[in-house]
């Protein structure tokens, strides 16, 4: 299996977003959650795509970054930040944001620039 280093935090995030989501209908506007279903299929989506066309790399290292770029500026994300330990719910859903939004980003980024870096070295 190529690229497993790439899947595996795709993977990751995606199932975070999708428990996440799914705990939180009825607590949030039915579009976020939409848009959480949809932006879960694109990483799955993503996760097997990136076998077949290699470009498709770049693509995952850029929403990694968009990732943490929109969750540390969304102040929902930020009050749901200050609220950790308050309760078993809202401490779950902090968890499952910080692996989605956070871990799992960022473990693809280091793998996806120093894939940059190991091809660059090499040619």
């Amino acid at each position: 299996m190529k690229n497993l280093e790439f899947r595996i935090p795709l993977i990751g995030s995606a199932i975070s977003l999708f428990i996440g989501g799914l705990l939180l209908i009825g607590k949030v506007p039915s579009i976020l959650t939409l848009g959480t279903m949809i932006v879960v299929v694109i990483l799955v989506s993503l996760a097997f795509l990136i076998t077949r066309y290699k470009n498709l790399v770049h693509v995952g290292g850029i929403l990694g970054i968009l990732a943490i770029i929109s969750s540390a500026t969304a102040p929902a994300h930020n009050e749901a930040l200050l609220n950790f330990g308050k309760s078993l719910y809202i401490t779950t859903l902090d968890l499952l944001m910080i692996l989605g939004f956070y871990v799992f980003p960022i473990i693809y980024i280091y793998f996806w620039v120093f894939t940059i870096i190991r091809r660059k070295t090499i040619t």
